[in-house]
């Protein structure tokens, strides 16, 4: 199984509302995107390591898997919104990585 970490540092001045909708829209690929088997995400708790920012694991059969998630259509609309002005995450802090579990 492929264990996909992403984490997105939230900009200065996001209400919680704004942080729970865009939330809200990347939980919803478990939902649309059939080759997830486990999504968690949420805002960090700051208790050690980055407090301003949003960690997601994504949990995937296989590379093929991942890499058939990383095209789909709906990860593909998350991307776009990500691109507005309305976004809430600070692009050039985005991390990811992907761990065989």
């Amino acid at each position: 199984m492929i264990r996909h970490i992403f984490i997105a540092p939230i900009k200065e001045g996001i209400t919680d509302a704004m942080l729970e909708k865009e939330i809200s829209l990347m939980r919803a690929m478990k939902d649309n995107i059939p080759d997830i088997i486990d999504l968690t995400i949420g805002k960090n708790t700051g208790w050690a390591g980055g407090e301003n920012a949003v960690t997601m694991v994504v949990d995937l059969k296989d590379k093929e898997a991942f890499e058939a998630y990383m095209k789909h259509p709906y990860h593909a609309f998350i991307n776009s919104i990500n691109g507005t002005k309305d976004d809430c995450f600070v692009q050039s802090g985005f991390y990811s990585c992907q761990i065989e579990v």
